[in-house]
């Protein structure tokens, strides 16, 4: 059975943690590392329930412990659209970033 987890933190350096934990943690792939309003970054992986479970509890805790985490979930089971969604959003934020100029 699949699942997605989602971890949000405020800014890079937690998200960086985060996801580094996250994906030596289990046996999980990375679907988006986005940025929303307000210097929030959420983090999207894949993988089995168990896997993704692991892998989200503890790139929460070592979020928690720099104190960049605000929140975290897991869909069992997610709707096929969800996941379409997801990367097509993914795509769009790609390319806006791309567009902007520094």
């Amino acid at each position: 059975m699949s699942a997605l987890g989602f971890i949000e933190t405020s800014g890079r350096l937690g998200a960086i943690v985060a996801t580094d934990i996250a994906l030596k943690t289990a046996n999980v792939r990375l679907i988006s590392l986005s940025r929303t309003s307000g210097g929030l970054i959420t983090l999207i992986i894949k993988g089995d329930v168990a896997a993704v479970h692991s892998a989200i509890e503890k790139a929460r805790k070592e979020a928690k412990t720099i104190c960049t985490y605000v929140t975290a979930n897991i869909i069992a089971q997610p709707a096929a659209d969800i996941l379409t969604t997801i990367e097509m959003l993914s795509k769009k934020e790609k390319k806006a970033f791309k567009e902007k100029k520094y």
